[in-house]
């Protein structure tokens, strides 16, 4: 359980710094099921409350998340090989060149290419239908990476992946754990984009496609370098990522 305080403390602050666009999500959830429920609206909690609760239950899966994968990491031959360096200068497996080439250097490449996607393949064929996106500006976006990177990884890949490989090891699957362990939290990954989608996009085979395909290209990717570079890896490429879709590629909006 070594680290535990550091990943948690450090996913807690990136997950506060999503407040505003937890704010302005909630909002949108209760103005259109307001439209929707009319009769209903007396009873939905102030989002303020609604928000503060979001936070707590977010706070509470990521301690769960932190503590349930560094406790099997050591059985699944999973790795923070660079914070282990660090801290008890354990040997790393790789130069720490290679290790900021790699973290990086993919980032940036996955998000070059899930844009371009995006841009030839979906965007022609979708726009918002029911609400506006909840990134709505480059700062926002600057938020949204940290929390992506940070949060996201601890949720999925320290958390999901970890504990699949595990289970999936117990049951004598060897290396094909890994594989399973990178493709079922690369499918909760991009399935917890949904929601979000939905609810700017409406229901639809378009940006049902779109959430699962490209996210689902990224999760992978994470959970490769987790595997081989350790966590770290897959948190500096996923929010190199999340900075070139959300930053440097997005177009500010009221």
């Amino acid at each position: 359980m070594e680290h535990f305080w550091l990943i948690w403390v450090i996913s807690v602050l990136c997950a506060l710094g999503i407040i505003p666009i937890q704010f302005r999500t909630i909002r949108q959830q209760v103005q259109l099921q307001a439209e929707m429920h009319p009769a209903s609206n007396s009873k939905v909690p102030p989002v303020p409350v609604m928000v503060a609760l979001t936070m707590i239950q977010t706070c509470v899966i990521l301690a769960i998340a932190t503590a349930a994968g560094l406790w099997l990491l050591p059985a699944t031959e999973l790795r923070l090989f660079v914070l282990d360096h660090w801290s008890s200068g354990a040997a790393l497996p790789f130069s720490m060149q290679s290790f900021w080439a790699v973290s990086l250097g993919s980032g940036i490449a996955v998000g070059l290419v899930v844009k371009w996607l995006d841009h030839c393949f979906f965007q022609p064929h979708m726009m918002a239908k029911r609400g506006k996106e909840p990134i709505s500006s480059r700062l926002l976006g600057v938020l949204s990476s940290f929390y992506g990177g940070f949060c996201e990884e601890v949720l999925m890949r320290l958390g999901v992946m970890t504990v699949v490989v595990f289970l999936a090891q117990k049951l004598g699957l060897a290396d094909t754990a890994y594989w399973l362990g990178i493709g079922v939290a690369a499918l909760a990954f991009a399935c917890a984009h949904l929601p979000a989608n939905f609810m700017t996009y409406g229901k639809g085979k378009v940006a049902t496609l779109w959430t699962l395909l490209l996210n689902g290209i990224m999760g992978i990717l994470f959970g490769c370098l987790f595997w081989q570079y350790g966590l770290e890896a897959a948190i500096i490429s996923h929010f190199s990522a999340d900075i070139v879709l959300h930053v440097i590629f997005k177009k500010s909006r009221k």
